[in-house]
């Protein structure tokens, strides 16, 4: 017998399907059942125990393909590959050849610890197909020769038939067979709040979307009520959820921003190390000098290249924002993800349970003349106008509903003695009492939108349990996709009182009269207007709407009388899956910012225009784009959609891939935020995947960069703030360290292009890199962020740095090269080379640790930040000046770097010229403020 599963999303291309795999690539929810049994070879007894057998040796069990971890060997290479780390171990092994066996040691040690934190960083990283397999279900009720049997779900075949009921898990995907009421959870896959009615008898078109195929079951969804059978179409990796593994698998692992702008720097300072270093053997050449000093020389050069400290100090800067994250409920799995949330220009973002609470809530109401008028209120606004029609809604709609909350019930009072259907008030025989709030959220089981009527219900004081035990249900009529209602019987005051809800165009012609505030009265073709009119604009709002009646019976009807005739109308509710109330706030915050957001979801293209609007997302002139016109674009129209859509609806997971890598094509740094199995590959290919923590899948979280443990987008605009932090803490890092090394550089430059000896020892380049940069480097890292560092732009540079600070970077350099070159020449000539060299190396080590002060900020004098003290920078300068007097001042370790002893004139000179350098960066700094003030009053003249 030929494979019964459609072919792997990530089989080989040059395959060749067979017949059967073919067969099993057909849109399997637009044929009918028989046809789909036909073409599976099965029947509805289900295969035999051997076809089973041979199929699952054949086809293999019905789980995700594992990827083989990353080894320990290809850490090590990736780690080893950054340009700035392949000029360190060049220097290093050439230090060793040369015997200068304290260099040498140094530099292996520094290359040794960045590798050893980068590859237990990764090592805490899961794997995404992991946390995919875990979502299988462990078990199928199975009907094989007849007969039903409990199997492991690894164990499914494609032509099994499997059994579902409320609660199970779906296993494999199924074309159903049958349906009775079938309610089943999607919003993983789809993110659709709302459970998808199932039905096996409906047609459905070939290229309809994933949430509109009511004929399919797909695997990891849940069954929120009814039941079905349904016959196996695919398996493991060609389930719809495989196809996700499959683009999870193929989907290349991107670099951050951060990490592309390192491997540029670093590029840009190996091309800059091998040039100078070429240079100084060249020019030593020429002037005559031997080649093993000029050697030496030019690893001294190379090391001055490479700001040795700026590796592991950015990991710590960046492990230090991950723990302040991580207080604030933010938990980042990736490092680099700290910094490159900084840098976000787009955040896509789900709906369901990003956007929105993910649970359905009531948030309109229409009773008596809201009814008359065809208009609907706030639940608050109608409690407090009808509370005795409000109160006949909730009766219905606690009893006539198959949800019930997960934590006991503790009914306040509300068993009573009831009224007679046509008398008024709950069922505790009086008025409701007065809302004050809404009661707390339970956890509910069952169906959302049934859950939602229970939490309406216990919000107007009517506990549902208690109601439920004065009037337990006699009978019911379950709810099917045809009559569009639901019918339950109870006893009260010895009457037979039937509740009813459903749509309305299905109830409204049954009923022959409607409540109003004095009671029922007949129903007139102007109240029937009146409430369609009511239901149309609730539906203009993207709710779901629901009707709700009732009916008074002598005694319990049978089975086959119909007894949903002759209702009284008592009101219409509208639902939705409502916003969470404080990301308006975070949108508008990250608009300020400069930070746009995206809506991307599955459900439909009104609800996520009224969730969009309601958000501020959404504004007049932006597109809205559906699945549908999305599958019609090619990468150019699509590359244009981006840039001015705000909502995506009705999306498949490939098209969220093709949104984030269209918006990246655009050159937007993009973070996606999502909680369902289907945002994992746009989770994993956007700059930043930000997963919720509370609702999210493992797949979600496992392919993000970053969990939100609350599951608030608030705490977004908390992580770009930090990460911008991080980010602008970084640049100063960077830019000062890499000034002095420039400063390093153009002095061993100079003075072999002089035909000086060397001014500097590899030592002395060492320690300066080393110890008087990395201790107020790290407190640079630390430091408080701006007041108005969400009132800026995102940095969008290609670089680490800007123009503006490339600028600073060379100047500075260059004058603490000026300077560093003066003080050799004066120590040269009033006491040798080693005078010389300790006066140059004291100029280099002082003006950084003076640079580290007026580092804070580009802008604000040294004397006055606006973004708070840093008390750890004033230790860090501290710290690193008494490592600088131990080398001066301590004979034996001046010795061993070079240097000699300097008498008071050299030590004055050394420490005037390093004050300099903060003389010239402050003045720097005013002639900018004063351009900028000049540039805005003109501005304003012209304005």
């Amino acid at each position: 017998m030929e494979p019964r599963t459609a072919p792997s999303p990530v089989a080989s291309a040059d395959a060749a399907p067979s017949p059967r795999a073919e067969a099993a690539a057909a849109a399997w929810h637009a044929k009918p059942a028989a046809v789909v049994l036909a073409a599976l070879e099965t029947s509805p007894d289900g295969l035999t125990d051997a076809e089973a057998r041979r199929l699952l040796a054949q086809n293999g069990p019905n789980e995700l393909a594992s990827k083989p971890p990353k080894t320990l060997g290809a850490m090590v290479r990736e780690q080893l590959g950054d340009p700035m780390v392949l000029i360190l171990v060049v220097a290093a092994v050439l230090s060793a050849l040369l015997r200068e066996w304290a260099e040498a040691g140094i530099i292996f040690a520094i290359v040794v610890v960045n590798a050893v934190i980068g590859i237990v960083q990764e090592r805490k990283a899961q794997s995404s197909l992991e946390a995919l397999r875990s979502l299988s279900a462990p078990t199928a009720r199975v009907v094989r020769g007849g007969a039903e049997e409990i199997l492991p779900a690894r164990e499914l075949v494609v032509g099994d038939l499997v059994m579902l009921d409320d609660g199970s898990m779906v296993p494999a995907d199924l074309r159903l067979l049958d349906t009775a009421s079938l309610r089943v959870q999607e919003a993983s896959l789809t993110g659709e709040s709302v459970p998808s009615e199932k039905d096996a008898d409906a047609e459905v078109a070939p290229g309809a979307p994933l949430g509109d195929r009511s004929t399919m079951a797909f695997a990891t969804s849940i069954v929120t009520g009814g039941r079905g059978r349904g016959v196996v179409t695919a398996t493991g990796m060609g389930t719809e959820v495989g196809q996700i593994a499959g683009l999870l698998e193929d989907d290349e692992e991107l670099d951050t921003p951060l990490k592309r702008k390192l491997a540029s720097f670093g590029k840009l300072l190996t091309i800059v190390g091998v040039a100078a270093a070429l240079a100084v053997v060249a020019i030593g050449l020429a002037y005559g000098r031997p080649f093993v000093p000029l050697l030496l020389l030019a690893v001294s050069l190379a090391i001055s290249v490479i700001p040795e400290s700026l590796p592991a100090t950015a990991t710590i800067v960046m492990a230090l924002g991950v723990q302040r994250m991580a207080r604030h409920q933010a938990l980042v799995r990736r490092l680099p993800a700290v910094e490159t949330l900084g840098g976000a220009t787009v955040i896509c973002t789900d709906k369901t349970g990003t956007l929105t609470e993910n649970r359905m809530s009531v948030v309109r109401v229409a009773l008596g003349p809201d009814l008359e008028r065809g208009t609907a209120q706030e639940p608050a606004a109608a409690l407090a106008a009808h509370p005795a029609l409000f109160g006949d809604l909730a009766f219905v709609a606690a009893l006539c509903n198959d949800a019930s909350f997960a934590e006991g019930e503790a009914a306040p009072g509300a068993a009573g003695s009831g009224e007679a259907e046509g008398e008024r008030g709950p069922a505790d025989g009086g008025r409701p009492p007065a809302a004050d709030g809404a009661a707390a959220a339970d956890a509910v089981i069952g169906d959302p939108t049934e859950g939602a009527l229970l939490v309406m219900a216990r919000d107007i004081g009517v506990e549902p349990a208690a109601l439920r035990a004065s009037y337990p249900r006699l009978a019911e009529r379950p709810f099917d996709s045809d009559r569009k209602r639901m019918a339950t019987l109870h006893e009260r005051d010895g009457q037979v009182v039937a509740a009813v809800k459903g749509a309305l165009d299905g109830l409204l012609p049954r009923c022959a009269f409607v409540m109003d505030d004095d009671g029922p009265r007949p129903i007139t073709d102007d109240d029937r207007a009146h409430a369609l009119e009511a239901a149309a604009r609730l539906s203009d709002e993207a709710l779901r709407v629901l009707a709700f009646a009732t009916r008074a019976l002598p005694a319990v009807p049978g089975d086959e009388e119909d007894i949903e005739r002759e209702l009284v109308l008592v009101g219409l509710v509208g639902m939705m899956d409502p916003p969470r109330p404080d990301v308006r706030a975070a949108v508008d915050t990250c608009r300020t910012a400069g930070v746009r957001t995206v809506m991307i979801t599955g459900d439909h293209a009104a609800t996520a225009r009224a969730i969009g609007e309601e958000l501020d997302i959404y504004r007049p002139g932006d597109l809205v784009v559906t699945g549908e016109e999305l599958e019609e674009m090619d990468d150019a129209a699509l590359d244009d959609a981006v840039r001015r859509a705000s909502v995506f609806a009705r999306v498949s997971p490939y098209h969220k891939l093709r949104i984030v890598r269209a918006l990246k094509h655009d050159g937007e740094v993009t973070a996606m935020t999502g909680d369902g199995v289907n945002d994992a590959p746009a989770l994993k290919a956007a700059d930043i995947g930000v997963a919720m923590g509370i609702t999210g899948t493992d797949v979600a979280k496992d392919a993000a960069d970053m969990v939100l443990l609350d599951d608030r987008f608030t705490t977004i605009v908390y992580a770009v703030r930090e990460g911008r932090r991080v980010h602008r803490n970084i640049q100063k890092v960077v830019q000062f360290l890499v000034a002095d090394n420039l400063a390093e550089i153009v002095v061993l430059l100079a003075a072999v292009a002089l035909n000086w000896n060397a001014p500097l020892t590899a030592v002395m380049i060492l320690w300066v890199n080393l110890a008087t940069a990395t201790l107020p480097a790290l407190a640079l890292g630390v430091e408080p962020s701006s007041r108005h560092i969400m009132e800026h732009p995102p940095l969008r540079a290609g670089t680490l740095l800007e123009g503006r600070q490339a600028r600073r970077v060379v100047f500075q350099g260059l004058f603490v090269a000026a300077f560093a070159l003066l003080a050799f020449v004066i120590g040269r000539e009033a006491g040798g080379d080693a005078v010389g060299r300790t006066m140059a190396f004291g100029v280099l080590a002082f003006s950084q640790v003076l640079r580290a002060v007026n580092q804070r900020s580009d802008t604000d004098p040294v004397w006055d930040r606006e973004g708070g003290r840093n008390p750890q920078l004033a230790w860090a300068v501290a710290a690193s000046t008494a490592l600088m007097l131990v080398v001066l001042l301590v004979p034996p370790v001046r010795e061993a770097f070079g240097g000699a002893a300097m008498d008071a004139w050299q030590w004055a000179t050394v420490l005037g010229l390093a004050f300099l350098s903060l003389v010239q960066t402050e003045a720097a700094k005013a002639i900018g403020r004063w351009r900028a003030r000049r540039g805005q009053a003109t501005a304003g003249l012209r304005g």
